[in-house]
């Protein structure tokens, strides 16, 4: 399996054959983060000193798959706000954890700075407003799977409940939001316990397709904001949502 060292070196052979011109480049990923697995790849964020737009490149490299993110610093920084305005952390953590590589360290050495005060600082908290329609979408879906239902229903609602109630978890607390894999990871993070908790839960909907535990745990978790939240429900779309006859 190869380390994080490996990795490294695995980059910069990268970075001096396919973006020759670049400054500095971030090896990133769970190889990186000695979290690999089989089937892992290696993440590069690669540094341009000016470029006419970002892009994202997929390929082999001595046999191991390699995902590139290329982009200069104001690219970058689009990103990380784009981060910070959705309160995930994904290009912030890249390049925070990354291992810099490249001929020109100072820019790179810059923008790690950079993302890791962001990490630190959090995401922006949740207005009023969005705490109440976390809680009313939340109080739908699990209003939802109180009634019996086909199973493919409720998997498909237990699926949508899954991201959200994940992201008002988090981000009510004042942590960054998480995706994918990284849900369990964050939470787990976060408290252990209220993720066995929140595991627990879904197991029981999509193994055995009994709600109830979801229900119980999503009524804990609302409880500290105001609890459910259906009846009294307002939103307001802006005057620009529309579109003028033709």
């Amino acid at each position: 399996m190869m380390t994080a060292e490996d990795a490294e070196r695995l980059a910069a052979r990268v970075l001096a054959v396919r973006f020759a011109d670049a400054d500095a480049g971030f090896a990133a990923g769970s190889i990186v983060r000695g979290q690999a697995t089989a089937g892992s790849d290696l993440d590069l964020v690669v540094l341009y000193a000016r470029l006419p737009n970002a892009r994202r490149e997929s390929f082999t490299f001595d046999g191991l798959p390699v995902d590139a993110f290329i982009h200069d610093d104001e690219t970058l920084a689009w990103l990380f706000q784009g981060d910070l305005d959705a309160g995930k952390c994904a290009y912030l953590t890249m390049v925070a954890e990354g291992r810099i590589v490249g001929p020109k360290p100072d820019a790179a050495l810059q923008l790690q700075d950079r993302a890791r005060q962001m990490l630190r600082d959090g995401p922006p908290p949740l207005s009023v407003e969005q705490l109440d329609q976390f809680r009313y979408l939340i109080t739908a879906r699990i209003d939802d799977l109180r009634d019996p239902r086909d199973v493919r229903e409720c998997v498909a609602t237990g699926a949508w409940l899954y991201l959200v109630l994940a992201d008002f978890v988090l981000r009510a607390q004042g942590q960054w939001a998480q995706t994918a894999k990284w849900i369990p990871r964050g939470l787990t993070a976060f408290d252990p316990k209220l993720e066995a908790e929140f595991s627990r839960a879904f197991d029981d909907l999509f193994v055995r397709h009994d709600p109830a535990a979801l229900i119980a745990f999503t009524e804990t978790v609302l409880e500290p904001f105001g609890g459910p939240l259906l009846e009294g429900y307002e939103s307001q779309s802006p005057a620009s949502a529309r579109l003028p006859k033709s």
